[in-house]
């Protein structure tokens, strides 16, 4: 720490005397002036040397004097007597305990460069100590760096060093560390602040009397998360810096973190083209010398995706699902970067598939029925090419194929293209001769009774020869028979959705 006027009376060589004001006030600089105004050259918390040249030893002027040093942040003046004065002025005494200025006597035969160089020499001296802490602190981060798990060994250690409580969150708002325990504590808001301002950049907030430093820590992509330092004290700029190096070492392991899930990633992948392919004796083999448990007995295959720019936060949502990794469920991407997901044909898995789907944006998929490992390869085309036709009206975002059937034709057709068509389709039914006949009424009650003329006739309250007639008129309109299939289905199709 820099010098205290305390410090320097202590210091007998120095012939110094407290005659006003707290010994505890830090000196951070020492500047000696005769000026009747010095301020304009004085810094904050700076020790002033003067022996009064400029003012009589009963002049009215030492209170205006003192309060122009508290304008401009001087906490301490140092008096030199037997020159001009022989004691401290009463009047400058009174006005500098009033006015909460520390004042010291500087005796006659003391040079006023010997307070200036013990100033200097104390604040050289705290310089250095501070740097040799920052080296030690510098070194012990290294060390917690070699401790696994790594990010929490290296929180642990800031908040020791630094007597701040710190915490380290995912991007994704998670705590993955914090220290004291008391830290945890605070990442709401955190969370809340990083939300705020929409970005992930250094900044710094208050948290009652506490200044908080929040710091991105990267990986080469993006920030995988943030750093928050609380205490009350401001940082000083050796504890940035080692707020600094915390910062990089993280970035670090989160990089081989993230090199380490990538690799992990890839030998699931390998292992499920096995399975999908048929292998399932290399499928096995490969798991049991990479490490990566199986789901056992009956399992179903799932295909889920999200939408474009949430794939990422899809697969991290599943891999950190802790019921799928209670089940040894293999999770992995194919070959188009849909998310495959094999598990257990176990009591509330769908559900909790269904939750996680739910916590994704757009995330939808198709799970098949429950088989054998040996059928995998089997039902897997199927399933993979029901995932692609998830509407986005589907009831659930986790249909089985039977719901993708229930859901009906209609809800995968998008509602503007399928509008347009059935106008287009019925257009021909609603022309003016058309109207006049009501042909749109007649053929939709004709296909409604299934193409029993007698029950259509009978339903529209005219003869059978009208009906038939009618039905001709369409026919020629349509340019179509009715006796095709294809026709009826269609025109069928065309007013469901002129009715939705």
């Amino acid at each position: 720490m820099p010098e205290t006027l305390a410090s320097l009376v202590a210091k007998g060589d120095l012939g110094l005397t407290l005659r006003a004001g707290r010994g505890d006030v830090v000196v951070r600089w020492a500047h000696i002036s005769e000026l009747l105004d010095p301020t304009p050259y004085l810094d904050e918390g700076t020790l002033l040397l003067t022996t009064g040249l400029s003012l009589g030893r009963t002049s009215s002027q030492w209170p205006e004097y003192v309060e122009r040093l508290v304008g401009a942040g001087v906490p301490a003046l140092g008096f030199g007597v037997g020159l001009r004065h022989a004691i401290v002025p009463p009047t400058l005494v009174e006005a500098a305990d009033r006015l909460g200025v520390s004042v010291v006597e500087v005796s006659e035969p003391t040079r006023f460069s010997s307070v200036v160089r013990a100033v200097t020499d104390g604040i050289a001296a705290a310089e250095r100590a501070a740097q040799t802490s920052a080296m030690e602190r510098y070194r012990i981060l290294v060390k917690a760096a070699l401790t696994a798990p790594a990010h929490r060994s290296i929180v642990t250690s800031l908040a020791a060093h630094l007597d701040a409580w710190v915490l380290l969150l995912s991007r994704e708002g998670h705590v993955l560390a914090g220290a004291p325990d008391h830290a945890r504590r605070n990442a709401e808001r955190v969370r809340l602040e990083v939300s705020r301002t929409g970005s992930w950049h250094s900044a710094m907030f208050d948290l009652g009397d506490t200044r908080v430093t929040l710091l991105p820590v990267s990986e080469p992509a993006r920030p995988a998360g943030v750093l928050a330092v609380g205490r009350p004290d401001p940082l000083s700029g050796h504890d940035r810096g080692v707020v600094d190096l915390a910062v990089d070492l993280l970035s670090l392991e989160v990089a081989r973190a993230a090199e380490l899930l990538a690799s992990e990633r890839r030998e699931r992948a390998t292992v499920l083209a096995l399975v999908l392919a048929g292998r399932y004796a290399a499928a096995e083999q490969a798991a049991e010398s990479l490490g990566i448990p199986l789901p056992e007995g009956l399992v179903r295959i799932a295909v889920v995706t999200a939408d474009p720019g949430h794939p990422g936060d899809l697969l991290v949502a599943l891999e950190n699902e802790r019921s799928l990794q209670i089940v040894s469920a293999l999770v992995a991407g194919d070959a188009r970067g849909r998310m495959v997901v094999v598990l257990p044909a176990v009591e509330g898995h769908v559900g909790v598939l269904q939750s996680v789907l739910s916590s994704v944006k757009g995330g939808r998929g198709v799970i098949g029925a429950a088989v054998e490992w040996t059928d995998l390869a089997r039902v897997w085309p199927r399933v993979a090419a029901l995932a692609d036709t998830v509407p986005a009206s589907a009831p659930y975002t986790l249909l089985t194929t039977r719901d993708v059937a229930d859901v009906g034709l209609l809800a995968h057709v998008g509602p503007a293209e399928a509008e347009g068509w059935a106008i287009a389709m019925l257009a021909p039914l609603e022309s003016e001769e058309a109207r006049r006949i009501d042909l749109l009424g007649t053929v939709r009650t004709f296909l409604t009774h299934n193409g029993n003329t007698e029950a259509a006739s009978a339903a529209l309250g005219v003869h059978r020869r009208t009906l038939t007639y009618r039905l001709g008129r369409a026919e020629t309109l349509l340019g179509r028979r009715f006796s095709d299939p294809g026709l009826r289905a269609e025109l069928w199709m065309a007013f469901t959705v002129r009715d939705r």
